[in-house]
């Protein structure tokens, strides 16, 4: 007698020991290393690199830096959506951790501007470039992976674990560069702000010994088998559905603004008040624990209330504590600073995370799920979020406060809202392939089996 073919729940009680651990591993690097460039951005990179200028264009041209990798993720997100739609999640997932490690731990070595002059710069810059093309993929093929492997009824836990790595490499980066900040000036602007980059190398090894146990997603085996991929996915996503893609790029605003200026920016904002590196960067340790709670709470209450009423909730929370962040932070008192990045950070900004991860795999088909979902977060990221923290420091300096940018920060939170307002509710969709053209922009895509 044939055995019976393994169920979709023994699937993902055997696979999801492995799962979770591997693709919460790439957010962490992704983010401990965006974090760390942030970081060190905001308060040395301007002396190190760009010592010429007075202190404010030397921050200008920092974070320039900063957002140089930004217009390369919407490429990247291109690419390595291709081959995660074309030759699978996983082979996606191990090429950008390597890439993305790799490149961080070379921004270690390189030499500074006092070396070799003005080649330090474009070399800080040619590998933020190539940070940019990981990340494009990196978060999306994790998320992507846990929702076509997690049980419908439990979508939006299990898919926003993977954001909690994005909690995690915020809080580790926030710590490595907290411990790195108490040296000596002269230590940490000769040697010190190498540390936190160079650790990165062993974050990666020990996260690509777990990508590689990762088993391949059951969803694109079954698209593979019904010879559903598409010659070019990302092409095929555009003309299929350009209003879905619109809406969720807008959607995705919070995370391509306002939580750069609350991570990166505000730190040098903080400095120009007298506020010590170590406050600031406790701060956003404390925001990024308040994260870590939040976002699986909120995918959780994702899978009871519905997709779209939670995001439309965490946004306008988003525009709600825009004024408040910096009324807190002029306070200069360590404790308001404290609660303003648990607020901004922990409870606004990253809780999207735990609202968006189901709802965005959800929103495109099986044969180009990557590249949508990678595109409708990293095309505004090359808008927004690479310029946000210059974006922040000229509308701060334009009016001699921060009231401009909070402004700007509101904007975006509440076009996010109503941009979620405008797409369909996706809770319960069937993620399994789809044989044959897809409708454009149609609530569901999906057939059951």
């Amino acid at each position: 007698m044939t055995a019976a073919a393994p169920s979709s729940t023994d699937i993902w009680e055997e696979s999801r020991r492995r799962l979770i651990p591997g693709t919460m591993v790439g957010s962490l690097i992704e983010w401990y290393d965006i974090a760390i460039y942030g970081q060190a951005a905001a308060l040395v990179f301007g002396a190190l690199f760009f010592p010429s200028f007075s202190s404010t264009a030397g921050l200008v041209a920092a974070f320039a830096t900063f957002g140089v990798g930004y217009f390369a993720r919407p490429i990247g997100a291109a690419i390595f959506g291709h081959v995660g739609d074309r030759y699978g999640r996983r082979i996606a997932l191990v090429a950008t951790l390597l890439l993305m490690g790799v490149a961080t731990t070379l921004i270690g070595l390189l030499p500074t501007y006092a070396a070799i002059g003005v080649g330090a710069p474009i070399l800080l810059a040619a590998l933020r470039l190539l940070q940019g093309l990981a990340v494009g993929a990196e978060y999306v093929g994790a998320v992507t992976m846990v929702a076509e492997f997690a049980p419908r009824p439990r979508r939006g836990y299990f898919s926003s674990l993977p954001a909690a790595g994005v909690f995690l490499g915020i809080g580790l980066a926030a710590a490595v560069s907290g411990a790195v900040a108490l040296l000596p000036q002269e230590q940490l602007l000769s040697w010190g702000w190498r540390i936190p980059f160079l650790l990165s190398i062993i974050v990666v090894a020990v996260g690509l010994i777990i990508r590689l146990r990762v088993p391949e997603s059951p969803v694109f085996a079954d698209l593979k088998a019904a010879r559903a991929e598409t010659r070019v996915p990302a092409a095929d996503m555009i003309r299929a559905m350009p209003k879905r893609l619109l809406l969720a790029m807008v959607a995705n605003g919070p995370l391509a603004f306002n939580i750069y200026v609350v991570q990166t920016y505000a730190l040098s904002y903080l400095k120009t008040k007298g506020v010590p590196s170590s406050t600031s960067l406790l701060a956003l340790l404390v925001g990024c624990a308040v994260g870590a709670l939040a976002i699986p709470l909120v995918g959780r209450w994702s899978d009871v209330a519905g997709r779209r009423p939670v995001y439309v909730v965490v946004s306008g929370f988003c525009a709600l504590i825009s004024f408040p962040f910096f009324w807190m932070l002029d306070t200069t008192n360590p404790a308001l600073i404290v609660l303003a990045f648990a607020l901004a950070l922990g409870g606004g900004c990253l809780a999207i995370f735990g609202s968006q991860a189901a709802f965005f795999a959800e929103l495109f088909p099986a044969q180009y799920r990557l590249s949508g979902f990678g595109l409708s977060r990293e095309i505004p990221g090359a808008v927004l979020a690479g310029p946000a923290p210059v974006i922040a420091v000229g509308l701060v300096a334009a009016v001699g406060g921060p009231w401009l940018l909070a402004t700007a920060m509101v904007v975006v939170a509440v076009a996010s809202l109503l941009a979620v307002l405008a797409l369909p509710e996706t809770r319960g969709v069937d993620l399994d392939p789809v044989v044959g053209p897809v409708e454009a922009d149609t609530p569901g895509h999906g057939v059951s089996r």
